[in-house]
């Protein structure tokens, strides 16, 4: 059976059915309404109010790329200038092709791009340098607990050393679901009260933050990706097998 037309074009044959609307759509007219429901999501929330300086939280994976092409696109309708912040936990082979990617984005879109280290941040202590005094102590699960720490840390050393006013970060829609279940599995009342909302204002002089990725599915993410020919990083953390993430995941 031929693909149906495009629901919004009516003219390219479509090449995905949305879960959420039923609408059969072409790859371009997909990416244009994925667009549109970031823009309503940042326009809706007040989230990045205009001449805000944001910095992208950019790690090379599927999300962030996703996350800096569409707020490129929006940038201009938004009034805001965008500046990539990349961190370096410091794990070897892994994060140097992440960083790779994260480079090549910022060169193709014409992007500002920092990077900041853990090892420069945190008295020359890595993540490779943390696994390593954690083996044989039976917590090695916490290895990536340890890591979200760091890292919400050094994003916001990066982001203020770039002058940003607000930063951003990837998290989808799958990531916030599994955020929710990992919350309530430990029992977590306090973290799971205050999970709602599409970011965090800035309390205690942290910069306000944001997910303008939040209410997109990671199915669709992965298909904005495909459509726009996004270069992206794709292997998973050597750290993450032993995450509790993957644990609720599963």
């Amino acid at each position: 059976m031929p693909a149906p037309q495009c629901f919004s074009c009516h003219a390219a044959r479509a090449a995905l059915r949305r879960p959420r609307s039923g609408q059969a759509l072409c790859g371009p007219c997909f990416c244009t309404a994925f667009e549109a429901e970031v823009l309503h999501t940042v326009l809706a929330g007040s989230l990045l109010p205009p001449g805000a300086v944001v910095a992208v939280g950019a790690s090379g994976g599927k999300d962030s790329t996703v996350l800096a092409h569409v707020l490129r696109e929006l940038a201009p309708r938004l009034g805001v200038s965008l500046r990539l912040v990349a961190v370096d936990e410091g794990i070897g082979g892994y994060r140097d092709a992440a960083r790779a990617a994260v480079r090549r984005q910022a060169a193709r879109w014409d992007l500002p791009l920092t990077v900041v280290a853990y090892a420069d941040l945190f008295e020359g202590w890595t993540m490779d340098a943390v696994a390593r005094s954690m083996a044989g102590t039976g917590r090695s699960r916490a290895c990536c607990t340890f890591c979200g720490v760091l890292r919400r840390r050094a994003l916001e050393e990066g982001a203020r050393l770039v002058g940003a006013t607000h930063i951003v970060t990837g998290h989808n829609a799958d990531d916030m679901a599994e955020t929710v279940l990992m919350n309530f599995l430990r029992g977590d009342a306090g973290r799971l009260a205050r999970g709602g909302g599409l970011g965090s204002r800035g309390e205690g002089g942290a910069l306000p933050r944001c997910r303008p990725l939040q209410l997109a599915s990671q199915k669709e993410v992965v298909l904005y990706a495909h459509f726009r020919r996004l270069d992206y990083f794709s292997e998973e953390c050597v750290y993450a097998p032993e995450a509790f993430r993957g644990h609720a995941r599963d």
